[in-house]
């Protein structure tokens, strides 16, 4: 529970939280959309295969999640190290896995539903969306959404699977331990093989 709080103190100290603009999508709003295109995407899954998912979901996807913030958490104190190319060479590649992993992770249909359970405030004027996978069995899968206000859109900044498992806090790890062994120039490489392994499977 403290990672998960300084996680989010981290991410509310990087960037000032600018409100929303009157009559913008609601956070809520935002991520119903984002289930909705993710329902369609799943029922068509198999004439869209991986390529088409992926076409589909890279505008929502972009529009909706602030892959800038999140590379830049997940690389924590070496990003300040890391030249412009660099960086823009880091969030090119954390925005294609990030959609590489959903077109692959949703790839198929058998009756599964999206619910959204709740909007709630979070820490550093957050929102957190909670939701749910329904499984055609009706075994709930919870994907909650942090989202903050950037020019006056919600944006993602993190996901928890289980409602408990912070997607970013992990990617955090995993990072931070292979620039530290490896330098920076891998973890571009390791990032590379992960999105060519979706795309295969």
């Amino acid at each position: 529970m403290m990672r998960f709080v300084r996680l989010l103190v981290l991410m509310g100290s990087l960037l000032f939280v600018a409100m929303p603009a009157s009559g913008a999508a609601t956070p809520k709003e935002r991520i119903a959309n984002l289930n909705a295109v993710l329902l369609e995407i799943m029922k068509n899954a198999d004439s869209l295969g991986y390529a088409g998912r992926y076409e589909k979901l890279q505008p929502v996807m972009s529009g909706l999640y602030d892959f800038s913030l999140m590379s830049r958490i997940a690389v924590g104190a070496y990003w300040k190290g890391l030249a412009q190319d660099k960086r823009e060479q880091l969030v090119d590649a954390f925005s294609r896995m990030s959609v590489a992993t959903y077109a692959a992770r949703f790839d198929g249909y058998s009756g599964e539903r999206f619910e959204i359970v709740s909007s709630e405030k979070s820490v550093r004027e957050t929102m957190l969306v909670k939701t749910r996978l329904i499984k055609s069995d009706g075994t709930p899968v919870a994907l909650n959404y942090l989202t903050r206000s950037q020019e006056g859109e919600w944006r993602i900044i993190d996901v928890f699977l289980d409602a408990r498992f912070s997607e970013l806090a992990r990617m955090r790890a995993d990072y931070t331990a292979v620039i530290k062994r490896q330098g920076f120039d891998n973890l571009i490489k390791v990032i590379e093989n992960k999105i060519a392994g979706l795309a295969q499977e």
